[in-house]
């Protein structure tokens, strides 16, 4: 299976959780990384993320939400998402 990239794990939270906003989006993805890490020791997607002034965000991700304020599912990336069941269970543990 391929290997997700952050556009994938946001759909998913979107799928998940329905439009938020791109702030949101960006720190949830940011968490669901940090807990594939810890607790999975392995990371989610391959995407760099950068330490900006509101919070960390990930330059790939916010290209493709740039100039929205509410993200809605579909608008990230248009094919189904990539993540395979174990990745999924670790984002599912960060929306909860």
């Amino acid at each position: 299976m391929a290997k997700a990239r952050a556009r994938d794990v946001a759909e998913y939270i979107l799928a998940k959780q329905g439009p938020m906003a791109a702030m949101k989006l960006q720190k949830l993805v940011y968490y669901s990384q940090a807990w594939g890490l810890v607790w999975d020791s392995k990371p989610l997607f391959s995407d760099a993320i950068e330490a900006w002034a509101n919070g960390p965000v990930c330059p790939d991700l916010y290209d493709a939400h740039r100039g929205k304020f509410l993200v809605a599912a579909g608008e990230i990336k248009q094919s189904p998402t990539v993540l395979d069941p174990e990745d999924a269970k670790t984002v599912d543990s960060v929306l909860v």
